[in-house]
């Protein structure tokens, strides 16, 4: 709970007063979102459940202001990450943006007007990923996972949560984590700022395919850990990685097992068989929760336990 109220401090130094105002109220350790859209109330999520504060009205000048702190006043330091709809900060507290895309022929420049930010606080939740361990992990080392869960179900804490579990069990093994969005360890100025572990490698910001590409090459690693896989390229990158003998710990946005048979990037992977074990998790008493496990085959392996 400290480590979570400490990560809350960078975010509190860009705040406006009338909301540091409303977080003095709150429970620091228990707020996982703040939703800030111009010209309405501030909606503060709390344990899962959102707060709504009305009187609290959310100006564009508020939120271009909290923008350009983020940047430490120097957008064009954090134009890539904005580029990518977001700003990363220490802690690895992602604020989400929406605004006005400005685009030169395809490639997006900017965003620009932002009118409303979602931010986003992660969390540690020590032991979170306890009860996949005895469908993932073998004597040997783990088994390739795919975590299959919908957005705030705590993918990137079961992740996080599962990084200390591998160096716990298997100190032998070499831990990468592809923070592409400073989310999983939260890096900060070269320091992580969230526990990944002691045998554990970071690398931050860089794309997936950087990540896989030169990590492999450069890192020698055991275990690969990276969030929210989406595209046919990601695809390549794991289906590689597993070749070349490495374990894959990923994770991808759907509602259920069945959902994962309707994404046409992973008709490949599923043919192939490339993850061993599908767990996924659901939206209901806390991060991490799991609804089911399964097999290559989709054939649940954990006896109805779940």
């Amino acid at each position: 709970m400290e480590q979570g109220i400490k990560i809350l401090q960078s975010l509190i130094e860009i705040l406006p007063d009338k909301i540091k105002v409303i977080f003095e109220r709150l429970p620091l350790g228990k707020i996982y979102e703040l939703r800030l859209r111009a010209n309405t109330g501030l909606v503060v999520n709390v344990a899962g459940k959102n707060i709504f504060y009305q009187d609290c009205e959310i100006s564009r000048i508020d939120i271009d202001n909290i923008i350009h702190k983020a940047g430490n006043y120097a957008i064009y330091s954090v134009n890539e990450q904005i580029k990518h709809g977001f700003i990363t900060i220490g802690g690895g507290i992602r604020m989400g943006i929406a605004g006005e895309i400005v685009q030169s022929f395809d490639n997006v420049v900017t965003i620009k007007n932002a009118q409303a930010l979602c931010i986003r606080i992660p969390h540690e939740v020590n032991g979170c990923s306890f009860n996949s361990l005895p469908y993932v992990f073998e004597t040997s080392r783990p088994k390739n996972m795919l975590l299959v869960a919908p957005p705030g179900a705590g993918k990137t804490t079961f992740l996080r949560d599962l990084a200390v579990r591998v160096c716990e069990s298997f100190p032998n093994l070499n831990v990468l984590i592809l923070d592409e969005r400073g989310e999983i360890a939260g890096s900060h100025l070269g320091d992580n700022q969230l526990f990944v572990g002691d045998n554990t490698d970071v690398i931050t910001g860089g794309s997936k395919s950087y990540g896989f590409e030169n990590g492999i090459r450069s890192l020698r690693p055991d275990v690969i850990i990276t969030d929210e896989i989406a595209t046919l390229e990601d695809m390549k990158m794991i289906e590689t990685a597993v070749r070349s003998g490495v374990t894959v710990f990923a994770s991808v946005h759907a509602n259920d097992i069945n959902d994962i048979r309707k994404k046409p990037s992973f008709d490949k992977i599923i043919e192939e068989k490339v993850f061993d074990r599908f767990v996924v998790l659901e939206t209901k008493d806390h991060a991490g929760q799991i609804a089911g496990i399964y097999n290559a085959e989709f054939k649940a392996v954990d006896g109805g336990r779940f």
